[in-house]
């Protein structure tokens, strides 16, 4: 059958490109090739875990290509890698009437909050979906704000070069589109500046090592005069009052 398949196709197409009206002929050979058995009508998707089964048939298009004489595989190709998981893809026809989709997604990098949502974004800052509620949330490092999503990547191979601080984060908070908050463990925060962020980011180590606390407030913004609000701990359950220091 298959072997048969091959044959009317290659035969259609060559007498196809021998008709003085090719958009109409190809209609009619489509036709043909239909009533002979050999319509397009069976889609494979393998690769897949996130990406709806749904969307992809919608992407492949087979309403606008009844046989695979008519079907365009690099134009599936590009309506499936528009498709928010998938990193690439490849469409093969397979005689007489199937279509063959390998995918392969993207890797969920970073949580991105924006307003009252959260997204998976991957290094790209490209949003994958919403991310999973509660419990089945992943480890993921956490971002927030406009712009997050597309220097979160950056942000995070800087802070790798500081362990003993990135272990800390447990958000970063773009501001502005231009600079990043980080909001650590125990309520302290970091307010890095719009530049020379790998060197502030040092200097936030060496300024808490000599405190010998995270939970206070570093201010780097202005390289030149950093300062350090800590929390003064008061007995008795008081609440606690603020003490600014200057940075070193």
């Amino acid at each position: 059958m298959a072997a048969a398949g091959v044959l009317a196709v290659a035969a259609f197409a060559g007498l196809a490109r021998q008709v003085d009206s090719p958009a109409p002929a190809l209609a009619e050979i489509e036709r043909l090739l239909e009533l002979a058995g050999l319509g397009l009508s069976q889609v494979s998707v393998t690769g897949h875990r996130h990406t709806l089964d749904s969307d992809v048939f919608d992407a492949v298009g087979l309403a606008s290509a009844p046989t695979l004489l008519g079907f365009d595989t690099r134009a599936a190709q590009d309506r499936i890698e528009k498709l928010p998981w998938v990193e690439r893809a490849s469409v093969e026809r397979v005689v007489p009437d199937r279509v063959d989709v390998r995918i392969v997604e993207r890797t969920p990098y970073a949580v991105w909050r924006l307003g009252s949502s959260e997204f998976l974004i991957d290094k790209t800052g490209r949003a994958l979906g919403a991310a999973p509620k509660g419990g089945d949330a992943q480890p993921l490092p956490r971002v927030a704000g406009e712009g997050a999503a597309t220097e979160a990547r950056r942000l995070f191979e800087l802070l790798a070069r500081e362990p003993a601080l990135s272990s800390r984060v447990e958000m970063a908070e773009r501001v502005g589109r231009r600079r990043w908050t980080l909001h650590l463990a125990g309520g302290g925060k970091i307010l890095l500046p719009a530049t020379a962020e790998a060197e502030a980011l040092s200097h936030a180590l060496r300024i808490a090592a000599a405190q010998g606390r995270w939970d206070g407030e570093i201010d780097l913004r202005v390289a030149e005069r950093p300062l350090v609000r800590l929390p003064q701990r008061e007995p008795d359950g008081a609440p606690p009052r603020p003490v600014v220091t200057g940075g070193t």
